[in-house]
């Protein structure tokens, strides 16, 4: 067994038991204490624990008879529904794992997962797969909607095995850097853990959450499994659109709302942007580095709201750091901290040989322990997982290197300064995006910023800058961040072109996509 030794750019999460081997056994232990509690409501209907499990029993029938059993892969259209959610649970409840796919990927991606994934099942609620099923000729396929709506008297299905800690709860495809979506897979005990963790950043209230952002994606799986693991409801929300019932007056505050800070601009553009005070008591952001600047904006509309700035990459189970704060403690940072580490969970601060990089010295963050993911599907991704005795500590854990560099501050937090790979090249000179937007950020009036290098003959820096309050004379406007940023930066920093758009284009996982801003150009300026 490994010895722990002290490493002095360490930060170590709470050492804490999990409530259950499974979200699963909780979901299920729910339905038993507590049946007619709300656990889905969705357009106007509601689905009670007792009605969610029994509709689980019924789909894990299903799914038995189709072959899926522990360890097999079963690939669900993950609709905002709560027929897919029951799939969901049924897919982990017969031990199978399982494959969220966004029903807004383009064809060719969501072909690409399916035959990546190589499922026994493929399961939708009455929408069907389309081509993509071509992608698994020979999986079954089983639609949630066409399935009896009850077990039926004398008929009911027996109780699905129940997942064990170690197996693997589900693979969401993250980007890969060769262009092939990678399978992430994460075990049982690591979501429960994580969920448990959640407990402590947004409280035990029972107002629940809103389901809004892709389940293709990791970043919604926060607000699904944290209100199902606690027994809240989940509430769905047919798009960013639905402001209604994202935003609407209810009779009972979220528990919480989670989004990313590009969510957080998209909203603060809206005719009436939302009183978060009135609709969340915590509000959480993430999926990208958090501006302080953005929080001061949001203020006035944060009253009475806990804020937490929610960090991790797919690959260490949704999320594995978090810094909770208010709108009256705002750090005077680049970035608000990522903070310190979730349950049972160890952050390193290391320098390109995985020494220790020193408090106060920027570093990449390596995390260890039970947040880190089982690796990937098909053992792809040599290098980045590794054992944690490698970092010259103990433990023994497993340890994924994030590619993101931080540095500890001295309240022992942790600060998010950008991605090892998040520096363009201009001409040869190294631009690091973290400080460059921090810049752009201070210029008065500029709301949100995105950059681009353009290649040719002479590289060039452009900027897509989106202006806070009305929309001001482009030319003029450009010119004022120009001639602000040529006052306090070297000139190879400062844009070479400034695009004034109306916003940028956020993609399905809530993050900027500066390609797509680019593509829109026109509408987006006209």
């Amino acid at each position: 067994m490994s010895t722990s030794v002290q490493h002095p750019s360490l930060v170590r999460g709470d050492v804490r038991a999990v409530a259950a081997d499974s979200v699963v056994h909780l979901v299920r232990g729910h339905a038993l204490r507590r049946p007619d509690a709300v656990a889905v409501e969705s357009g106007g209907a509601r689905m009670t624990y007792a009605g969610l499990w029994e509709r689980v029993r019924v789909v894990a029938a299903a799914l038995t008879e189709a072959g899926a059993g522990p360890g097999d892969r079963v690939v669900v259209r993950a609709d905002r529904t709560a027929g897919v959610i029951a799939a969901a649970l049924a897919v982990m409840a017969v031990r199978a794992v399982y494959v969220p796919v966004d029903p807004a990927h383009p064809a060719e991606r969501t072909a690409a997962v399916v035959a990546g994934a190589a499922p026994v099942a493929l399961v939708h609620d009455g929408q069907g797969f389309g081509d993509a099923a071509a992608g698994a000729p020979a999986a079954a396929v089983v639609d949630v909607a066409a399935l009896p709506r009850t077990a039926g008297a004398g008929a009911a299905p027996p109780e699905p095995p129940l997942p064990r800690p170690d197996d693997i709860a589900y693979a969401v495809f993250t980007s890969g850097s060769t262009g092939v979506p990678k399978g992430v897979l994460v075990e049982h005990a690591s979501l429960v853990n994580y969920t448990g963790w959640c407990d402590t950043l947004v409280g035990r209230s029972a107002g629940g959450s809103p389901l809004f952002g892709s389940l293709g994606f990791d970043l919604a799986m926060t607000s699904l499994w944290v209100p199902l693991a606690q027994g809240h409801r989940v509430v769905t929300v047919a798009g960013l659109w639905d402001q209604e019932t994202l935003f609407g007056p209810r009779g009972q505050r979220y528990t919480f709302v989670k989004q990313t800070p590009s969510h957080a601009r998209f909203f603060d553009v809206l005719a009436e942007p939302p009183q978060y005070g009135r609709v969340t008591r915590t509000l959480m952001f993430g999926g990208e580095g958090l501006d302080p600047a953005l929080v001061r904006s949001l203020a006035p509309r944060l009253a009475g709201v806990r804020l937490v700035n929610h960090y991790g990459p797919t690959e260490t189970t949704i999320g594995c750091c978090a810094y909770v704060f208010d709108r009256g403690s705002v750090p005077d940072t680049p970035t608000v901290p990522i903070g310190t580490p979730a349950w049972n969970t160890r952050a390193y601060v290391v320098d390109e040989s995985l020494r220790p990089a020193g408090p106060g010295v920027p570093g990449e963050l390596v995390v260890a322990g039970r947040a880190v993911a089982a690796g990937y599907l098909g053992g792809a991704g040599a290098g980045r997982f590794l054992d944690e005795d490698e970092l010259g500590a103990g433990g023994g854990g497993r340890a994924y290197r994030t590619g993101d560099v931080v540095e500890l501050r001295p309240d022992g937090t942790l600060l998010y300064l950008g991605r090892r790979d998040d520096q363009l090249k201009v001409s040869g000179h190294r631009v690091e995006l973290g400080e460059l937007r921090h810049h752009v950020l201070a210029v008065p009036g500029v709301a949100d910023a995105a950059f681009e290098v353009v290649r040719g003959p002479v590289d060039t820096l452009e900027a897509f800058v989106v202006p806070a309050g009305p929309r001001p004379e482009p030319g003029e406007f450009a010119r004022r961040v120009v001639t602000a940023l040529s006052a306090v930066l070297p000139s190879v920093l400062v844009p070479n072109e400034v695009h004034v758009v109306s916003r940028l284009v956020v993609n399905a996982n809530g993050k900027c996509d500066v390609r797509a801003t680019r593509e829109r150009l026109g509408e987006l300026t006209g």
